[in-house]
């Protein structure tokens, strides 16, 4: 039995939108068209956004003994400033489309490019430099919770799961070859002040900065971090959403 045949579809979507779609699934493509629009629709992106979907099954996930990276985590691009965003997992594709979206419309944070001290990643540590990501995570999970009408406490109770299990698993010395820290771990310390980062953003000054990365998030992974000390790594899904069932 020979795998279905890959076939390459586009749609023209309203307002000069357009969805290129590589799958082995065509029926479902109006549907997937009719979805992404919504989305986009209710983003209010420009007229002639372009989404590029890779509709393949492939799902994030790790063993007991894994540690993340690019494969396991990964599922998407996009250049600020740019109307073009690329996804290559049918996985969760719409929290990517979130994420991708805040990227090409330029709603990141600013963020340093390297660790702070407060964050007690030691000095030897290989992060990766996007550390605006965490926000960038948080905010697209935020409104993927609004978009499907699921329960943010749900949602923070996955977060912190997830980022026990990571640094549970955490090597003596910090590496990664992708935003592990900003994705999972930073993003979970930033999210029970949610409601006043959207009022307050990551703040102005240095002074306000400060308030944010440190004086707020530095309990948060001291939390994280105390669980983790007790936990056993376990197989884990690395997909950011809570609901396995959307």
């Amino acid at each position: 039995m020979t795998d279905p045949k890959t076939e390459s579809l586009a749609f023209d979507l309203p307002n000069g939108k357009h969805l290129y779609l590589l799958t082995q699934e065509s029926a479902t493509g109006p549907r997937i068209a009719k979805e992404v629009n919504a989305l986009l629709e209710w983003l209010g992106v420009p007229t002639g956004f372009s989404v590029h979907l890779w509709w393949r099954n492939d799902p994030r996930r790790i063993e007991a003994n894994e540690w993340p990276g690019k494969r396991t985590v990964n599922g998407g691009w996009a250049i600020p400033g740019q109307p073009n965003i690329y996804i290559y997992r049918s996985e969760e594709y719409d929290r990517v489309l979130l994420h991708e979206t805040i990227h090409a419309m330029e709603w990141d944070w600013q963020m340093p490019e390297s660790p702070l001290p407060c964050w007690g990643l030691g000095t030897d540590a290989t992060v990766q430099p996007a550390l605006f990501e965490a926000w960038t995570e948080l905010y697209a999970e935020w409104l993927w919770c609004g978009w499907h009408n699921q329960s943010w406490d749900q949602q923070r109770d996955w977060q912190d799961y997830q980022a026990i299990q990571i640094l549970a698993r955490a090597p003596p010395r910090w590496a990664e070859n992708t935003n592990i820290f900003a994705y999972y771990i930073l993003k979970a310390a930033l999210a029970p002040h949610i409601a006043f980062l959207w009022v307050f953003g990551n703040g102005i000054t240095q002074k306000e900065r400060t308030r944010v990365l440190c004086e707020l998030v530095e309990p948060e992974l001291i939390r994280l971090r105390t669980e983790a000390a007790v936990a056993e790594p376990e197989a884990l899904s690395m997909r950011m959403t809570k609901n396995e069932g959307l």
